[in-house]
């Protein structure tokens, strides 16, 4: 199941995607929002196979307009220098700053919830910083409150699956102590997500797709999450034994080789960055100037 969180004549609403029709929740026993319907688990995906299948309360999807599909994740908890290749290319342009990457614990960070932004939303170049750079990623959502999960059981907690830009201003990542990024992650606009959560039961095995990134056309970014060195279910093990995971929690799992951290060729007003993964869909940002309007004191 495709789950989509969107606007249509200006309200708010979740509903599931098939074949170019969004079948509306709101007018059913369903939660209006995305995160108390995850809550609900299989009871709530049962309740909108059967509202799919009555075929009522449908709306094309060039109707609406597309929103992130959890528009306040409690957390978004990231995942730095987990394909072996954009960990080398780090460590050989930036070595100094960030230092090596660990080898046998995942590199994690958080990314504020007020970066989140729809999967055809813009993408703000800040003021402050010219080193603007896009991330493609694999991003999961947690499905179940939780705490010490074991690997084999990992899956079980695993919701569903989503297309993550993981947007970073470079030179502000690199400010803090190493490995400490989020004032680097974090920037209004810098989460873009979606263009929809597809339920773990549709994507299969999540560490078997293919991932791609464009700017402007041109491919910065080809690889598969079987490269990934620690994979979604080690990663719900790891972070589990901290602290506990709550449905919605959003987890990016990081970007293959290709950013813009080895050729300098930043992101500028006018760029187009397209990211797609196998099963999961695209999205589509482009970068203009922070608005002028944003407040200031």
């Amino acid at each position: 199941m495709k789950l989509v969180t969107f606007s249509h004549n200006e309200i708010v609403k979740i509903g599931a995607l098939k074949d170019e029709l969004i079948s509306d929740f709101s007018d059913s026993s369903l939660p209006k929002s995305m995160i108390n319907f995850i809550e609900l688990g299989q009871n709530g995906i049962d309740q909108a196979n059967d509202l799919i299948e009555k075929g009522e309360n449908r709306i094309s999807i060039s109707d609406v307009n597309l929103l992130a599909p959890i528009s306040r994740p409690n957390k978004i908890l990231a995942v730095g220098l987990n394909y072996k290749e954009h960990k080398d290319e780090v460590a050989e342009t930036a070595a100094k700053t960030i230092g090596k990457a660990q080898e046998k614990y995942p590199n994690i960070f958080n990314k504020q919830n007020s970066s989140v932004i729809g999967p055809y939303d813009s993408i703000h170049r800040p003021r402050a910083s010219e080193f603007l750079d896009y991330e493609g990623e694999l991003g999961f959502v947690i499905g179940k409150k939780c705490r010490h999960v074991p690997y084999d059981k990992a899956s079980r907690v695993i919701y569903g699956y989503t297309v993550v830009n993981d947007v970073t201003i470079r030179d502000w990542q690199m400010r803090g102590p190493p490995m400490t990024m989020t004032m680097g992650k974090s920037w209004d606009t810098h989460c873009p997500f979606g263009p929809y959560i597809v339920t773990s039961d549709e994507v299969g095995d999540p560490h078997d797709l293919k991932l791609e990134t464009h700017v402007n056309g041109e491919l910065r970014q080809s690889a598969s999450t079987s490269d990934l060195i620690f994979d979604c279910f080690k990663l719900v093990e790891y972070l589990s034994t901290a602290f506990t995971l709550e449905p919605g929690d959003l987890i990016p799992t990081g970007t293959p080789a290709g950013s813009a951290v080895m050729t300098r060729n930043w992101l500028k007003a006018g760029d187009e960055i397209k990211i797609e993964i196998e099963k999961l869909g695209l999205i589509h940002n482009k970068v203009i100037e922070e608005p002028e309007d944003t407040p200031t004191y």
